[in-house]
């Protein structure tokens, strides 16, 4: 991501798109500093996105990621990993992957991680899909698929812009597929911006907004949420 940056600043008219896989990442780290581990064999990648995106509609940039992940393992023969609001591939708790999104002047720097035939280190709960479909998976045909699913969903966003702004009351596309790919509706969940730090709200997710907002059941009230981050109670 580091890496992005420094090529949007020196190549700014080719910025839009651009995408840096790495092999391994020696210090990486997910939201709020936590450590990944990314060694050889995972799926590391960074794409800078120039941004042209509605600050209501951020919270569906962020769930795109999200779904093109779970898509990804899907073609990959990982059927039951689901998404975990708002970008987290799971599989019965055990996480996948990851994205972080950061902004750097006009741009989102957008850092993707996929577990496929790294190990994951013990004690972790962590999953790869090396050990779900247990076989290994080429790294390209990996970066190929999330590639055209990020593609996708993008596309889709765009898309429903445009009839945003044109006053077409049109679905989402992104909102359709999370309630195909998502476990998290219907959940107890714990809700913060930051669960390491911060007190956090208990209750029942009860649907998801079409700003990617999710919609908890707190105390019988309910109570749009988002930038923030869950736990699965039960």
């Amino acid at each position: 991501m580091s890496l992005a940056k420094e090529l949007i600043d020196e190549l700014p008219r080719s910025a839009h798109g651009r995408v840096i896989v790495a092999e391994r990442l020696t210090s990486a780290k997910g939201r709020f500093d936590r450590k990944w581990f990314a060694e050889k064999g995972g799926l590391w990648l960074a794409i800078s996105l120039y941004n042209e995106i509605l600050p209501q509609h951020y919270g569906l940039f962020s769930l795109l990621f999200g779904l093109a992940m779970v898509k990804t393992c899907h073609e990959l023969s990982a059927k039951a990993v689901k998404l975990k609001w708002i970008s987290d591939p799971h599989f019965r708790g055990k996480k996948i992957g990851g994205t972080l999104i950061e902004s750097h002047k006009d741009w989102f720097i957008v850092g993707l991680g996929l577990n496929i035939n790294n190990e994951p280190p013990e004690g972790l709960p962590a999953e790869s899909l090396k050990r779900l479909i247990r076989r290994e998976i080429p790294l390209t045909t990996a970066l190929n698929l999330l590639l055209k699913w990020i593609n996708y969903y993008y596309d889709a966003l765009l898309s429903y812009e445009r009839k945003f702004f044109e006053g077409d009351d049109a679905s989402c596309p992104i909102i359709e597929d999370f309630y195909h790919l998502s476990d998290t509706i219907g959940r107890c969940v714990a809700f913060s911006y930051n669960l390491d730090e911060e007190e956090f709200i208990v209750g029942k997710v009860h649907d998801i907004l079409p700003d990617g907002s999710l919609l908890l059941e707190v105390e019988g009230a309910e109570l749009p949420l988002n930038l923030g981050e869950i736990v699965y109670l039960f």
